[in-house]
């Protein structure tokens, strides 16, 4: 733990030391980013749309382009055919993510039939290292043995919705102590958690404007989903698509992650922001940790008493027991929490300053003597907040990080260390363009070429991957699991490569042996 602290204090050395990647012989335009989706050209891709490469027929990549959808369909035919006969009452925005016409036939979601540790089993029967875990929420693996017992016992005396049950209490002092923060409430989920955040912040500042960062992610709220147009003294902030209203997000300002612009930005408007929202490591972007960044803002939301807030969906609990606050070494007035707190069942949470967390019940009063909820409040409810299959879940989860410290953060980092490194020697001694970019246990592929068919090549040999590209390891992986992962990445890449794609700089180079 110390180390990764150590790492993140100095900008990373170790992963900035790496020798870049080398350069792709055509570097397609990234996609357009609207909100919570990424749209792409129908017509791009690794390989063309062309029915064929001329007179001589199919070139080697379309041979392999046609051969790859042959197997993947064949192996995942049961998926496939869920999909389509579902689209048309279904509406899933996941299941068009990166809609491309080349490859149209492998778009559709994986059907999972059974699940435990670190593996899956689609409908098909197929078996699948995963390393999507739920999206970020499964730090212990599918079904660990802790959770599933705390809701099997639950169960057994029945779903008591309506009372209070115990271990919302216990997971509130378990959360407290864990962040070091006051107080806390509970949400359904993340969305739910940021929203009720920025309305306490609002609330307890008397101010509007709320600031977030490009490429951060907060929920799918109307007021969090804008994006920057323009620049300097004309720059506005338009909403991310269509349905959300442009009063929605005139309260938001959208800044740049890491520039010291920024900073500037923020103190000009400094009397008319609530709120400084940041993903502290984006999920998108798990490369930039800018600690200096950070530790400014902290002193700048200070001296104008601007709420500074951390949302720690993803990075709560994960790299260290505080999260990322632990390794940045600055306490946020309010952080936001979910996925992992829940170990798989939905669940949100704000933990923050008592002044400002007062804001949902008037404040902490005793019996027996003349206190009362002294404080304003704002409104903060809802039929399943405290839900108590999530909050026995939740009080598991939160126990079993307590008992085991910081020692299994400390485990999985450096598991995650070792396959990224590994990896990375990899693809500099064979000259694939991408690396790995992590943050503890957290990592994503980032890559200076069209690299769409690795992930369906993962696929077919058997590691579960997702459409948005963030990746996890968790404590169920086995050290046999992650040898899976690397040779599936390794073995993809040289296929892709046998077939045309990825050519060597400098012709007649050695290739590494193959395992």
């Amino acid at each position: 733990m110390a180390e990764l602290a150590q790492q993140i204090a100095g900008h990373l050395p170790q992963q900035a030391a790496a020798a870049p990647a080398p350069p792709a012989a055509a570097t397609p335009a990234p996609p357009a980013v609207h909100g919570p989706r990424v749209t792409v050209a129908r017509d791009s891709g690794m390989v063309g749309t062309a029915a064929g490469g001329g007179s001589a027929g199919p070139t080697p990549q379309q041979a392999h382009l046609a051969e790859l959808v042959e197997r993947y369909t064949r192996r995942t035919r049961r998926s496939k055919e869920a999909a389509a006969r579902h689209r048309g009452v279904l509406a899933d925005s996941r299941a068009v993510v990166g809609f491309r016409s080349s490859t149209k036939e492998m778009l559709y979601p994986i059907a999972a039939q059974r699940a435990g540790g670190a593996h899956l089993e689609d409908i098909d029967g197929n078996r699948y290292v995963d390393i999507t875990m739920g999206f970020g929420v499964l730090l212990f693996g599918h079904e660990p043995e802790f959770v599933t017992e705390a809701v099997r016992e639950h169960l057994a005396r029945g779903v008591r919705l309506g009372p209070r049950d115990p271990a919302t209490g216990e997971a509130a002092e378990l959360l407290a102590e864990i962040t070091g923060l006051d107080r806390v409430a509970f949400a359904c989920t993340g969305t739910e958690a940021n929203a009720g955040a920025l309305r306490l912040a609002r609330a307890a500042t008397g101010r509007d404007t709320v600031v977030v960062f490009h490429s951060s992610y907060h929920g799918h709220a109307d007021s969090v989903l804008g994006r920057s147009a323009g620049s300097g003294d004309e720059r506005v902030t338009v909403p991310v698509s269509p349905g959300i209203p442009a009063g929605a997000v005139s309260d938001l300002l959208v800044l740049d992650y890491g520039d010291p612009e920024a900073l500037a930005a923020i103190e000009a408007a400094a009397d008319r922001i609530a709120a400084v929202v940041l993903e502290p490591v984006q999920s998108r972007n798990p490369g930039l940790q800018p600690v200096e960044f950070v530790s400014a803002l902290r002193e700048l939301t200070r001296r104008h008493g601007i709420v500074l807030m951390f949302d720690e969906m993803l990075t709560g609990f994960r790299p260290a027991l505080r999260g990322a606050q632990e390794l940045y070494g600055v306490t946020p007035d309010l952080a936001t929490y979910g996925k992992v707190l829940g170990g798989g069942f939905p669940v949100g949470a704000i933990a923050g300053r008592a002044d400002i967390m007062d804001g949902v019940d008037g404040g902490a009063w005793s019996y027996g003597d003349a206190s009362h909820p002294s404080a304003d409040t704002t409104f903060f409810g809802g039929t399943y907040l405290q839900h108590p299959v999530s909050m026995a879940a939740a009080s598991a989860v939160l126990r079993h990080l307590r008992a085991e410290g910081p020692g299994l953060q400390m485990r999985l980092n450096a598991r995650t260390d070792d396959f990224a490194t590994t990896l990375n020697t990899f693809f500099e001694e064979e000259e694939f363009p991408l690396r790995v970019r992590h943050f503890g246990s957290q990592f994503r592929f980032e890559h200076r070429a069209d690299m769409e068919l690795l992930y369906h090549h993962l696929m077919v040999r058997g590691v579960h991957v997702w459409e948005w590209r963030n990746f996890f390891l968790s404590t169920a992986h086995t050290d046999g699991d992650i040898e899976q992962i690397m040779d599936a990445v390794r073995g993809s890449l040289r296929e892709l490569r046998g077939a045309g794609f990825f050519a060597r700089a400098a012709a007649g180079r050695p290739t590494a042996p193959h395992p």
